[in-house]
């Protein structure tokens, strides 16, 4: 049955990648080189402090970085 599940599933459901950095700013100007946008924009997270932003990986995948340190 896990095959046969496998089969079916579409890339990207299901899952969240979260990542923190040491260099916001670099790991943002990557990922405009990498997707054609965004899908969360840069933004101070209100809870945390700390900047992030959101985007889909070629596969689908949500993809969440923030700064390790908040600004």
């Amino acid at each position: 049955m896990r095959g046969e599940a496998a089969n079916y599933a579409k890339p990207g459901n299901g899952f969240l990648l979260f990542f923190r950095v040491d260099d916001f700013n670099v790991a943002l100007s990557n990922a405009h080189s990498l997707v054609s946008r965004l899908d969360e924009a840069p933004h101070m997270n209100p809870n945390t402090r700390i900047m992030k932003f959101s985007l889909r990986d070629p596969d689908g995948y949500y993809v969440s970085i923030s700064a390790l340190d908040p600004a």
